[in-house]
């Protein structure tokens, strides 16, 4: 499936992000998000006969900036952090001198373009996107977030309220599949449903 010169890479950059996020908090959004990502990346990437390699790198990338985006003031999103990083580990980076400078510029469209579902200007970003989104849904989805607003009810029930418009924007045929077949938003659907149950409460005159 990969050049040995691929392969080499795909190692080295999933190395490198496992030790990156072990070494930073990022919660619901370390190494087992990006090894997720990555994966249903390739699955996707394979079905829609694109480019499976650079599709799993940059599932293992995307998300570098959530470490500087939890200790920040909010004024920068991670996905600009995360473009950043990429830029500064691409230039400095002698491994990821194996990558050509269009590989390098696709990545670093696709990394900083992840959260904007009208940024089409390479295959290897709405693959990316619907990678994401497929660990936004299920339990996994549901875990994630409770660890990423620590627990705090009223955020993580506002945040679960996007999850339909993320099902919308599910771009290729492939992802919408697996979110079909998986039923994955069975979860999401039943844990807002208990959620609004538990808010009501009887009237009187």
């Amino acid at each position: 499936m990969y050049t040995k010169k691929q392969q080499e890479l795909i190692q080295y950059t999933r190395k490198k992000v496992i030790r990156y996020f072990d070494k930073h908090r990022a919660p619901g959004h370390g190494s087992d998000h990006a090894t997720r990502v990555a994966s249903w990346a390739v699955k996707i990437a394979k079905a829609e006969k694109s480019n499976i390699f650079l599709c799993e790198m940059a599932g293992w990338l995307h998300d570098v900036g959530r470490v500087p985006e939890h200790g920040s003031d909010g004024t920068k999103s991670h996905h600009e952090f995360s473009y950043e990083i990429c830029q500064d580990w691409f230039r400095n980076d002698s491994e990821f001198k194996k990558l050509t400078k269009k590989e390098k510029l696709i990545l670093l469209y696709s990394i900083r373009y992840h959260w904007n579902n009208a940024a089409d200007k390479y295959v290897e970003a709405i693959i990316l996107r619907d990678a994401d989104k497929m660990d936004l849904f299920g339990k996994i989805g549901i875990k994630r977030t409770e660890e990423f607003f620590n627990y705090d009810k009223h955020k993580i029930n506002l945040n679960i309220r996007l999850r339909a418009n993320n099902a919308f924007w599910i771009r290729t045929k492939t992802a919408r599949n697996f979110f079909n077949k998986y039923k994955m938003f069975d979860p999401i659907y039943k844990y807002e449903l208990k959620n609004l149950k538990s808010q009501i409460k009887s009237v009187e005159l």
